[in-house]
């Protein structure tokens, strides 16, 4: 009996250590989980449109929707930055306002979008002209951590109130059809 027990003992005592070993194997020859992660979204990998909205008196609303145009899966996270051009390419005055919202991880496979809605006066503020000195024509858009831009129309009119424009983190799809 005494033999039988220590058969059992060893078997118990090797299994846990052969589990582990298989354990450490499988980790080491598994992918890691940051190269099963998509890449990060950038200019090269995205377009972009204005999609206007409705608006109420004096206020303005549209997305700006970014489109995934590879054949990969990448992601993104956060906040666009915006600037308005003129028809010369100049910059036009723009001051970019994130809300409070939270900004959540979005994962895109080809063809699918995120978007960011953005909000702004027409009417003048206080010591501003009631016309906007330059009408802005085009949009630079730049995604979240990227330090290039895409262009797009800006077929919207004039932004007052000193170019303030309110935003939204992205969120996942093309936005509210209102």
């Amino acid at each position: 009996m005494l033999f039988g027990k220590r058969t059992r003992r060893t078997r118990l005592f090797v299994a846990p250590a052969a589990l582990s070993a298989v354990t450490l194997i499988g980790i080491a020859a598994g992918p890691s989980q940051a190269a099963t992660r998509p890449g990060w979204a950038d200019t090269s990998s995205l377009s972009v449109r204005v999609h206007a909205l409705d608006s109420g008196a004096g206020q303005r609303y549209a997305t700006v929707i970014l489109t995934n145009k590879t054949h990969k899966t990448v992601r993104t996270q956060g906040y666009v930055g915006l600037q308005l051009l003129d028809p010369h390419g100049k910059d036009v005055p723009t001051h970019v306002v994130r809300d409070r919202g939270r900004a959540e991880p979005i994962t895109l496979k080809p063809g699918q979008s995120a978007y960011t809605r953005l909000h702004w006066g027409a009417v003048a503020g206080a010591g501003e002209p009631t016309k906007a000195e330059k009408d802005p024509t085009r949009l630079e858009v730049t995604p979240p951590d990227s330090r290039h831009h895409l262009n797009t129309a800006w077929k919207l009119g004039e932004v007052l109130q000193k170019g303030r424009i309110d935003i939204t983190p992205l969120a996942k799809g093309t936005g509210p059809r209102f």
